[in-house]
């Protein structure tokens, strides 16, 4: 692999719909993840079965988004929509459904999978906010013609996502996710 290099994305977010690995620049440190257990409860709420059934549905949410995004470049294009407006709304859905088509016109896929480690998770009635340590040292942008890997995301990468009730469907689903910089 030659000029592997590590880039810090501003996720997708502006560009692989959060497949962020993808486009934007990394840089890492090696600043250790948190020590704690992730902070589950909701904000001035004591814990409720809903509201722990809300944060596991947020999180298998959250977590599926990032497959969606990574691997929805594969099929095709006539799909990505579909397949997409199960995991994210506005502005993400468009935002990623930009970012793929983008790095399909410039030869370039998305390889691997990344690992969510989930720091937070705090409910507000129909919104949500994810505070992540991604781990995406597995995943990166490729040559879609060669499969030879360009770049290689980083072991600590904060990510923040903003999720929405589904009015119509009741799913949780990624609104926006943002890369704040930084290392968790």
């Amino acid at each position: 692999m030659k000029n592997l290099s590590t880039h810090r994305h501003p996720l997708h977010v502006g560009l692989v719909s959060a497949a962020a690995v993808l486009l934007a620049g990394c840089s890492s440190s090696g600043a250790p993840a948190p020590a704690t257990s992730p902070n589950l409860s909701a904000p001035s709420q004591a814990p409720s079965s809903s509201g722990q059934d809300d944060r596991v549905a947020i999180e298998a949410a959250y977590t599926a988004f990032w497959s969606r995004s990574l691997h929805s470049g594969d099929k095709p294009e006539d799909t990505w929509k579909d397949t997409m407006t199960v995991v994210a709304v506005d502005p993400q859905l468009t935002t990623t459904l930009n970012a793929m088509r983008y790095q399909k016109q410039v030869g370039i896929k998305a390889y691997g999978d990344v690992t969510a480690r989930i720091v937070s998770v705090q409910v507000n009635g129909a919104s949500a906010k994810v505070v992540d340590c991604q781990d995406a040292s597995h995943t990166g942008q490729a040559d879609a013609k060669t499969g030879d890997p360009k770049t290689v995301g980083v072991a600590r990468n904060p990510v923040n996502a903003d999720l929405k009730r589904d009015s119509a469907d009741g799913q949780w689903k990624v609104a926006q996710v943002a890369f704040p910089g930084g290392t968790c």
